[in-house]
């Protein structure tokens, strides 16, 4: 479309709105360009691109009238803010609402504990309607529009979004992009043959074109549900599901796809969600004889997602769930003339896995070799740093950097499966493999972040000694993620140290996916433990509120894409530096071993520092020639 053919469509669109407020015409007129651009490089083809470009149109508008004036006015200071997300005063905690605490007014009652332990972003797991069955832990959403009876009502979420923002906490919800489940209204309606709703999924008469697709497509779970199609034996068709048989991928070829979920995304916008993890992104557009992942019109899509978030919700921050090579994930901030148009956030997978692997081997050399190898990301720009979430640990290394270490991919991997899953040579973790790989004997790995620290075998061991080293890597664990700069997301339980759960074996829905594993109801006797200073809960706690309150005091720990590692020949530490606005610094020196070390002082380079203040023992230190550090010490030096 020519500019002029654009702007004479935008200004007969803006001369039709009744919304008369500047601000809105004025994100709207600058984005407009950027949107149709994107739209009808997407579906120019389509017989559905001016009906879904008119309806994409009204929903913007129609959105911005419903939000409220409380929301407008968030977004007013967020703009004044725009990487508000990155700040050091940010800490998040992931969490599942009915493992939590039953439901939304049992979430409610424990706002004091979060405030307690200092979280004030809060990302709840899917809560949104799902089968009571099959729903890969709320991940197959039956209804975009209702939240799952389980919780509560509409009613009872918007209390509670209430008094998060009474108490200044932020809320992130999981939006699931790519499928939804075989019992939304949509599939129900393409299954039964519905003209509208069987272009919302990909469905195929034989198994001719799927056979292409396969040829070229990553199978996501090959032991509980091999394949990328499901048979319909109803009416002898088969339709694509990346997932699960049960979740139906959709098809945002169709742009009245696209539509419908910007405009839901803009509906929970208004209902007070601060953060949109978008989840699966890189499967969301497909194409024969291509591979299936990080395809340049998932960025499209996205961006449209991001620049129609924009319009009407301009506060609101978005999370790109894609766990991909480092040189695919930064493309998820966005390229060239569109950095900044993409996604805010993205997970830093990369340095989660390295750092367990990094405590597996005793040695930092691929964490750091990694991370180097890291193209830079835009400004205002962050990553969510976690060592555990709901997921599997996936062993994603860079083969050639591995290789370039003079090791053996396959048998690195191997040897971090025996060392959490196996107890190799005496080590410490109580892992599961997940989806092992037949052929090769690798896979990924399950288990809490206590037990794979090897908290849960030295309390069956009754070994004080090696109950005191498990709290020293959750603290080391905690201490890393919360200094590389970013938003740090504790994983709820992890702060109480919360053991491996095997009750998941006794759930028929759920004994075949390990994952259960690591997603544990919260023991809320234990965490009555805190208060006891001497108990593990206590330490582990009582350490994690310590250096969540030094975080929020400390300017270098905001992400100002400052994050400096340090080359140093001692392969058991892990040394970066995260300097202020001002120009102050704060090094960072962790003990990935149990044995205790050392660090000269050319480590600092030409700053030849006679004294450090290490913030979390609140001591100053002279600094030697050689200086001593303990095992799984971290220091925070400034």
């Amino acid at each position: 479309m020519q500019q002029a053919e654009k702007l004479s469509k935008l200004n007969i669109f803006l001369e039709n709105v009744k919304v008369k407020d500047k601000n809105f015409h004025l994100r709207l007129g600058a984005n407009f360009p950027i949107i149709s651009d994107l739209y009808h490089k997407l579906y120019s083809n389509s017989p559905y691109k001016e009906e879904a470009f008119e309806s994409l149109l009204a929903s913007l508008v129609k959105n911005f009238e419903e939000r409220s004036a409380l929301q407008k006015k968030r977004d007013m200071t967020r703009v004044s803010s725009p990487n508000w997300y990155s700040s050091e005063k940010i800490v998040g905690m992931m969490l599942y609402v009915d493992l939590f605490n039953i439901d939304f007014n049992g979430l409610k009652e424990k706002i004091p504990y979060l405030l307690d332990l200092g979280i004030n972003t809060v990302h709840l797991m899917p809560f949104l309607d799902v089968p009571e069955f099959e729903n890969d832990g709320g991940y197959a959403v039956r209804n975009y529009r209702e939240v799952n009876p389980k919780f509560g009502t509409m009613e009872e979420f918007e209390a509670l979004v209430k008094e998060f923002q009474k108490n200044d906490l932020n809320l992130v919800m999981d939006f699931v992009l790519n499928h939804c489940a075989d019992q939304h209204e949509w599939a129900v309606e393409g299954r039964k043959g519905h003209p509208k709703y069987k272009d919302f999924f990909y469905f195929f008469p034989d198994r001719n074109l799927p056979n292409e697709y396969e040829k070229t497509m990553l199978d996501i779970f090959p032991d509980t549900a091999p394949g990328n199609f499901t048979y319909l034996p109803e009416n002898n068709q088969w339709v694509m599901t990346l997932f699960y048989g049960y979740q139906w991928d959709l098809n945002y070829k169709n742009p009245m796809v696209l539509v419908e979920m910007i405009d839901t995304m803009l509906f929970w916008s208004n209902k007070g969600i601060d953060i949109f993890r978008f989840d699966a992104v890189a499967y969301m557009w497909k194409e024969i004889g291509k591979f299936n992942q990080n395809l340049p019109e998932v960025h499209s899509l996205l961006q449209l997602f991001k620049l129609c978030g924009q319009i009407v919700a301009p506060g609101v921050a978005y999370i790109a769930e894609a766990i991909v090579a480092p040189e695919e994930i930064i493309k998820y901030f966005g390229e060239d003339l569109a950095q900044g148009d993409e996604c805010d956030i993205a997970y830093n997978a990369n340095f989660m896995a390295l750092s367990w692997e990094a405590l597996a081997t005793k040695s930092t050399n691929l964490l750091k070799k990694s991370m180097k190898a890291v193209p830079t990301k835009p400004r205002n720009t962050t990553w969510i740093n976690y060592a555990r979430c709901h997921d599997d640990i996936g062993l994603g290394f860079d083969d050639k950097l591995v290789s370039e270490m003079g090791l053996s991919s396959l048998q690195h991997r191997l040897y971090i499966l025996k060392h959490y899953c196996d107890g190799f040579n005496g080590s410490f973790g109580l892992g599961q493999r997940f989806m092992i790989e037949h052929e090769t004997g690798n896979a990924r790995i399950s288990g809490s972040m206590s037990s794979l620290c090897g908290f849960e075998r030295a309390v069956k061991e009754n070994n004080e000694k090696e109950i005191q080293l498990a709290i020293k890597r959750i603290n080391l664990q905690h201490a890393i993620i919360l200094s590389l700069g970013g938003l740090p997301m504790i994983y709820s339980g992890d702060e109480v140290a919360l053991p491996n759960n095997y009750e998941y074996l006794n759930d028929e829905t759920k004994k075949y996916d390990n994952r259960w594993l690591h997603r544990s109801k919260m023991d809320w006797n234990l965490v009555e433990n805190k208060d006891v200073p001497e108990s593990p809960q206590g330490q582990v706690y009582r350490k994690l509120k310590k250096m969540i309150a030094i975080r929020k005091q400390t300017n270098a720990f905001a992400d100002s894409n400052d994050l400096r590692y340090v080359d140093y020949e001692n392969s058991h530490l892990l040394i970066f530096k995260k300097t202020d606005n001002k120009g102050e610094s704060v090094y960072v020196i962790a003990n990935f071993s149990e044995y205790d070390t050392f660090f000269e002082r050319s480590i600092f380079g030409d700053l030849n520092p006679n004294k450090f203040y290490d913030l979390l023992t609140e001591t100053n230190i002279d600094i030697q020639e050689r200086n001593f550090i303990s095992a799984y010490d971290v220091l925070w030096l400034k």
